[in-house]
């Protein structure tokens, strides 16, 4: 799934901006459990500090990180809204731009999410800003990757990744090219790249968790496990599938991302549908389907949904079979 390196790179920038100025104690908080990955704690803070100062641009946007991080996309579309009246200068309305058009994708409302990305591109040239000019970049090449486009989707990624500076940032990069390279191998059309696609995407999700890994990322290892966990699964080494796919959902528990959590459970009902175990499939793509409608996923909400139906389908199809040969 391509969309972190939105949430990544900007972290510091907002906690380096916020802490530039006097600012509230309950704001602080806020900012330093999102520094710390506390995102459950710091969400607490930033309702505090939204409540009690509701003119301050930084609350509304750190309210806003805290629910995109844990996957709370309606409530996080409400903060950073609240928040764009609030922006005085240019640097906080491209910095708020780029966040809103980072949780209209995950919604599924790629129409908003290409207008705020494309606002905020635009500003970030403006400024010079090479680390938001990337991330907006890697958006752009999102919205293609899910538009079927994986070619001129790689063109965007790989130009997003030349531009960033830091291993974070890298490493989400890998993650999405790695994603992009899925696509490519899930696409008829595209099988004269199957081969080559499947071996790229799990060389550069193998890069990105060990730079995850190497530098305490714990929210990017998780995905990094998960989405690993799925490429094995196309690979059809379902025992390391399996394996990578229960640590990036145990650990995306622990974060408490609704998003990532349903992610983790549609992964392990591919898993088992490739294996051909279509009642524990049917299991995991409920536990989805629950999990993307908690977080306003609704496009992984309609994935899911139709896996189920795919297996009543079959279902259906097994009983009809089972009717006509008895005498």
């Amino acid at each position: 799934m391509l969309k972190k390196i939105l949430f990544l790179s900007l972290l510091i920038l907002l906690i380096l901006s916020v802490k530039s100025y006097a600012s509230p104690y309950s704001l602080n908080e806020c900012f330093d459990h999102l520094s710390a990955q506390a995102f459950k704690t710091a969400r607490s803070w930033g309702i505090r500090a939204a409540d009690n100062h509701p003119e301050s641009f930084y609350a509304h946007l750190c309210l806003g990180a805290a629910d995109t991080y844990l996957g709370l996309y309606k409530p996080a579309l409400y903060d950073f809204k609240r928040a764009v009246p609030l922006a005085s200068d240019k640097n906080r309305l491209e910095v708020v731009y780029n966040w809103i058009g980072g949780v209209f994708d995950s919604v599924g409302d790629e129409k908003n999410a290409l207008m705020y990305d494309f606002r905020s591109l635009k500003l970030a040239r403006e400024l010079n800003d090479i680390s938001t000019e990337s991330n907006d970049i890697n958006n752009i090449a999102v919205i293609y990757k899910n538009e079927g486009k994986y070619q001129k989707a790689l063109h965007y990624l790989k130009k997003s990744l030349a531009l960033h500076q830091t291993k974070k940032g890298k490493a989400a990069s890998y993650n999405n090219i790695a994603m992009d390279y899925a696509g490519m191998f899930n696409v008829a059309e595209a099988i004269k790249y199957q081969t080559k696609a499947l071996n790229e995407a799990i060389k550069y999700q193998t890069k990105a968790l060990n730079l995850d890994e190497s530098i305490g990322n714990y929210y990017g290892t998780a995905e990094d496990y998960l989405n690993l966990g799925l490429l094995n699964t196309f690979d059809k080494n379902y025992v390391s599938a399996k394996k990578k796919i229960l640590k990036g959902l145990s650990m995306e528990k622990k974060i408490g991302n609704k998003e990532w959590i349903g992610r983790g459970y549609f992964y392990l009902g591919s898993l088992y549908r490739n294996k051909g175990n279509n009642k524990k499939a049917y299991v995991y793509y409920e536990k989805a389907y629950k999990m993307f409608k908690i977080s306003g996923d609704a496009s992984g909400a309609q994935y899911s949904q139709d896996c189920l139906s795919w297996i009543n389908i079959i279902k259906s199809n097994q009983k009809k079979k089972i009717g006509r040969i008895r005498p």
